[in-house]
């Protein structure tokens, strides 16, 4: 894994739609986007967040069926997270049309996105997840899945923890800061840079693991093999603690839980054109 596919031999001819109708400037996009593609005879569905406004999509039906080819997210990075874990057990391939500034995931205007998927000119990439599970003793509870990161933090003013890490079931640290981020390379250049952690291709197989404020000097950023298992468990919390998944679903954790992160087995494919150069979009957004 981590190799750049090669893209289809055949132009696409059906396509998933999806988006944040939240964004302002979405509805401005899919009035530019849809229109394009009915043009050009491409079947378009609808995700179900999209699909109760069917009636004002012209030449669009509701439901994703196995026959689609591509998911186009609208909206942003954030979109994009949002259907990679909502499809995680499909193998449908993700392109993002960007709704304001370039993300490191969503590629590129309306007109850019229907030219590569209808020429052919675009490769797909397979990026790593990670899954983890909250464990109450011997007992295995929620499980969830993230593209980007998973974070272990308090929900109190006081955020200050005690932590308890171990990799591969040996113990590498406890350590008292404001929490733990456990990153894929794609979440390399998320909450893991704010807080200090390195950049790393998102094509790689690896697992970083970043403190979040830790008050030691002798704990760091810390890049693992994609087959480790990282164990954290709170040993000490002011208040209330939380998981954080893509920094959009919460899960509560007690103080007498752990939770395990590892490889998940499933990947999510990434559309990218042919020209893609992450280091370019490296230098534009950093």
């Amino acid at each position: 894994m981590g190799a750049i596919r090669s893209n289809p031999t055949r132009r696409v001819t059906h396509v998933g739609l999806a988006a944040n109708m939240e964004n302002e400037v979405t509805r401005s996009l899919l009035d530019r986007l849809v229109p394009l593609l009915s043009e050009r005879r491409v079947k378009i569905s609808l995700d179900e967040d999209l699909a109760p406004d069917a009636s004002l999509l012209a030449g669009c039906t509701p439901g994703i069926d196995d026959s689609c080819e591509v998911l186009i997210a609208v909206g942003g990075d954030g979109t994009i997270l949002k259907l990679a874990r909502r499809y995680a057990d499909r193998d449908l391939p993700i392109v993002g049309v960007k709704g304001g500034r370039l993300g490191f995931l969503t590629e590129a205007t309306p007109e850019a996105v229907v030219e590569m998927l209808l020429s052919g000119s675009f490769e797909v990439q397979d990026r790593m997840r990670i899954t983890g599970r909250v464990h109450s003793g011997r007992t295995p509870g929620t499980s969830f899945s993230a593209l980007n990161d998973i974070v272990i933090h308090s929900t109190g003013y006081s955020r200050m923890l005690t932590l308890r890490v171990e990799v591969g079931g040996k113990l590498l640290r406890e350590l008292s800061a404001d929490g733990v981020i456990v990153a894929t390379p794609t979440g390399s250049t998320a909450y893991s840079l704010s807080a200090g952690g390195p950049v790393l291709e998102p094509t790689l197989d690896a697992i970083m693991l970043t403190p979040l404020n830790p008050h030691t000097m002798s704990i760091r950023p810390m890049v693992l093999d994609a087959t480790e298992v990282v164990s954290v468990q709170v040993l000490a919390a002011p208040s209330g603690l939380m998981i954080t998944v893509d920094g959009q679903q919460g899960i509560d954790m007690g103080l007498s839980e752990h939770v395990e992160i590892r490889r998940d087995e499933r990947v999510t494919r990434l559309i990218v054109p042919d020209t893609y150069d992450f280091f370019s979009r490296l230098r534009e957004k950093l």
